[in-house]
Order: structure tokens, then sequence, then C-alpha cells
């Protein structure tokens, strides 16, 4: 078997395990990440659908223009966040999604995140924060101690396409003491560069940037190992025009890794663990 088979293979035992566990007849609203991975959790969804394991009103919530398609193409329901229905008349609740499965570039010891490889983090976010649990699956590629480790293409970070490069310099005047709190420096560093670096992301066989589907820029920051991602995600996102960060703190409960051998690792913060 071919290494990126091998990949792949990991990818899909990851998904296959993490929808096992956490989807099953009694979740109503399941959120639907985006990227490689995500497509075996589909490809699962729809063995458990074709058995009849899944909740017969089952909503899925996408993240992206592909997971919608994922979750059309399995033939379940796909809902946009907004638009989840009431279930309680009395409070005006409405549905939480019971777990979101979604993909990662990067995850560290404490289930900290990079997301935005593909372009989605900005929703993956909103439907995340929407959800009681979020479970990230990856290939063990992606399971490192400390972000920025091995995803060395920098930070998504959407920004406005009014004011994309007042925002690039910004982000580049970032030094590893900055914090968001009035402006002020801290004694510790926050990521390891000292000049970062923020690039416009450009398309592949279009002419031009990458448009999301939300129609913004996406600035991929550089700042090398990320120490403190709370405090770098807080940093960027108070710049104006940032539209969203690719840094996930603290929202992961558990992540899922397939190793090239076959097996799997399920991981919670390491804080939580011991």
């Amino acid at each position: 078997m071919s290494s990126a088979n091998i990949v792949e293979q990991a990818k899909r035992t990851a998904a296959f395990a993490a929808v096992d566990k956490h989807v099953d007849s009694s979740v109503r609203v399941l959120g639907i990440g985006s990227g490689s991975t995500v497509v075996y959790a589909a490809e699962r969804l729809l063995e458990l659908k074709n058995e009849g394991k899944l909740h017969p009103e089952l909503l899925c919530v996408p993240t992206s223009f592909q997971s919608k398609q994922l979750i059309v193409d399995a033939g379940l329901r796909a809902v946009d966040l907004d638009d989840l229905p009431v279930l309680d008349a009395d409070s005006g609740s409405f549905a939480s999604i019971n777990v979101t499965i979604d993909g990662a570039d990067e995850v560290d010891s404490e289930l900290n995140a990079i997301k935005g490889g593909g372009g989605a983090h900005l929703r993956e976010k909103l439907v995340a924060n929407a959800s009681r649990k979020l479970v990230l699956i990856a290939d063990s590629r992606k399971d490192s101690e400390t972000l920025g480790s091995k995803w060395d293409k920098g930070i998504p970070v959407e920004v406005s396409p009014l004011a994309w490069r007042t925002i690039k310099r910004q982000l580049e005047r970032l030094v590893p003491q900055s914090r968001a709190q009035c402006n002020t420096l801290a004694s510790s560093a926050a990521f390891s560069f000292a000049n970062p670096k923020a690039e416009l992301r450009q398309a592949v066989r279009k002419a031009g940037p990458v448009v999301t589907d939300n129609g913004n820029f996406i600035l991929d920051v550089a700042v090398g190992s990320i120490y403190d991602p709370l405090s770098v995600e807080q940093l960027i996102k108070m710049i104006p025009g940032v539209i969203e960060v690719g840094i996930f703190s603290g929202m992961a409960k558990e992540a899922w890794f397939g190793n090239e051998d076959g097996s799997i690792v399920c991981r919670v913060p390491k804080s939580e663990s011991q």
C-alpha cells in the first residue's frame, strides 16, 4: 500500500471510530465539519442510515459547501444553523447541536487546534460554538504537543477584502509579547517568530485569491510555534477587518487520530487526563 493510501486509511479509521462512539439514534442534531477526513465520517453516516441506526428526523448542520454536499449525497437533511427548529415553545429555545465532528490541521496536547486549511473556519467555529461537544478527527500527522510544530502553513485568518493589505501590515507588526488587553506587552512570548509573515492565499485553477464561502479573503499568518493559543487567537481577532481566526482554543473535548498501523488514539485535553 502506498504512503498516500496508508494516510487515507488512517483518516477513515479515525472517522469511523468517532462516528460510532458519538452518533446513534438518540442524536437529533449533528454538526458536520469540513475537510478530507470528514468525507469518511459522511461515509460512515450513510452506512448507519442504511442500517436504520440514526434518528429518523436527524438534522445535519454543515460548515461549508463541501459538507452540505456530503450531507445531501448521503440522503440526510441539511439545515442551516439559524434554521434549527424550536424544540421548547414555552422557553423559545432552539435545538442545540448534540455533537459536531470535524477535522483539523493540527491539534496540540490540550486539544487546541489550527483549522482553516480548507478555508471554512468561520462556519466551523460558529457550528462548534453552538454544539454541546466538538470532536476532532485526523490522522496521526496532525497530532502534536505545540501548535505550529507540524503545521507550517500559518494560521488561516479570514479577512474583509476591503482592507486586506492594511490587515496584513497590522498582522506583520505583531510581536511575541503582544496581548489583546489594552495593547499591552507580556513578559512571556505567545509565539516564536519575532517577525510574523502574512500571505494572501491564492486560488488553484483560478486566477487571483481564494474567496471563502462567505465572500472573504484568507491571510495565512506564520508565527512559528504557538505557546499561548488563546492569547494569539484574541490578539488577531482584535484587529479591525478580521472576520475569524483559525485557532480553536479550548473548544474540542475529544480528538481521534488514526495511525499508519491501523490503530486509533483517542485523546482528551492533557490537563483533564491527569
